[in-house]
């Protein structure tokens, strides 16, 4: 998916009806909310863990994969462009996160050696664009 997002970036391809809605503000805070509700809900299996839930953490851990690895579409719905400055930055840590997710050691048995160091890297691209969301968030709605 990462790849189809940032080819048509490259190939300067353009559909014209998701474009045209994006340009309008009632889409932008529509896609904005939706993609900020998706980084709430994966937070979810965080605050699960954090508080000793594991059984409700254990069932929600294959809808935080499976969710994670339909993020890219949720973020070309929101903005078909990775955006300058800030958002050059949001939109790369937000492709970080959704790459490290992906080549998780839970997935790929030969990598549990690296788990400590996968999940530092995960938490904190999360944490990061937590942050980063907040503020997008804050500055769109406040300049609109």
């Amino acid at each position: 998916m990462w790849l189809l997002f940032l080819a048509q970036i490259d190939l300067g391809f353009e559909w014209r009806p998701l474009s045209d809605w994006q340009g309008h503000t009632w889409y932008k805070v529509v896609s904005g909310s939706l993609l900020g509700g998706f980084v709430c809900f994966q937070w979810l299996l965080a605050l699960l863990r954090v508080n000793r839930w594991a059984r409700a953490a254990k069932t929600l851990y294959p809808w935080h994969k499976n969710a994670g690895a339909l993020s890219p579409v949720l973020l070309f719905l929101h903005s078909t462009r990775l955006g300058f400055g800030y958002l050059l930055v949001l939109s790369t840590v937000y492709m970080a996160n959704n790459v490290v997710g992906l080549v998780s050691p839970a997935t790929f048995p030969r990598l549990k050696t690296i788990m400590p160091f996968w999940l530092i890297a995960h938490i904190a691209l999360s944490v990061l664009l937590a942050t980063l969301v907040v503020y997008h968030a804050w500055t769109a709605l406040y300049y609109e």
